[in-house]
């Protein structure tokens, strides 16, 4: 029987959908905060970063922390560009011109990061943006591109984005091999970390109560996940054609959880 290589438009197709539902959950979840975190009588108001970041680096601020709040960072300017992010979200979630909307969605979420400043300065953060700048180069053209009509993607961003999986997944499971931490080695970091986390979900209670056995079994999980599974993505075409959508999703949904841990640590930040 003849095979034919696979052209990864379905997964495609998974992938930027599920990036829209992160992205209208990032600013979604800003948008409650954004005028009590960074408006003009915030914690830390935009407007004075700007102004501090010129009077120290000059021109050159302009290249260094890229914004459209450069123009103007007042509280409208702060709602507009998180109602726009939530717009252009839902936009990309219905599939409506994707290789439009997704420049637009990253420029208004890097805007936002560079005046979010502390609250903004996590590591999912700069993932979504990350993740948001390689999804421009591998969406398809066309204002309503179907999964009949659409071309297969270029295969050099197909990689930079497996590139990215592969760094994102295997790098955190070798930073606890390197760390030295016993914990990690004898398997049992598991069996205190429900209990220490800054702000655990509800369902952490009953996970930290598990029996020792299921938290060793699940250290040891992670390390199958986060060290072995990466690999795959070198593994012949037959083994992997479905990569990119499971793999993939499995980021955006960590990115999707880690945002909502992100809200949490915004609201707490702000009720301080």
């Amino acid at each position: 029987m003849a095979t034919h290589p696979p052209s990864y438009v379905l997964s495609r197709w998974i992938f930027l959908r599920l990036l829209g539902l992160i992205y209208l959950i990032a600013f979604g979840s800003l948008a409650t905060q954004v005028i009590g975190l960074i408006g003009a009588h915030g914690i830390l108001p935009a407007a004075d970063y700007f102004d501090r970041l010129f009077e120290t680096v000059g021109t050159a601020a302009y290249r260094d922390y890229p914004s459209l709040l450069w123009l103007s960072s007042s509280d409208l300017t702060l709602r507009v560009l998180c109602t726009a992010g939530i717009a252009l979200s839902g936009l990309l979630v219905a599939g409506v011109a994707p290789a439009v909307v997704l420049p637009l969605l990253w420029v208004s979420y890097l805007s936002l990061t560079i005046g979010g400043q502390t609250f903004l300065a996590f590591q999912w953060d700069t993932l979504l943006l990350e993740i948001g700048l390689l999804a421009c180069f591998y969406a398809p053209s066309g204002w309503r591109p179907t999964l009949a009509t659409e071309t297969p993607p270029s295969p050099a961003a197909r990689w930079l984005i497996w590139w990215l999986l592969f760094r994102l997944m295997f790098l955190s499971g070798i930073t606890k091999v390197a760390s030295g931490d016993p914990a990690w080695a004898n398997l049992t970091a598991l069996t205190y970390h429900y209990q220490t986390q800054p702000l655990p979900l509800w369902t952490g209670w009953y996970t930290h109560h598990l029996p020792v056995w299921a938290h060793r079994a699940s250290a040891a999980c992670m390390f199958v996940v986060r060290l072995l599974l990466p690999w795959a993505i070198l593994a012949p075409t037959r083994y992997r054609r479905w990569r990119l959508g499971a793999c993939a999703g499995f980021v955006l949904v960590q990115v999707a959880v880690a945002d909502g841990y992100s809200l949490g640590r915004r609201q707490g930040r702000l009720v301080r």
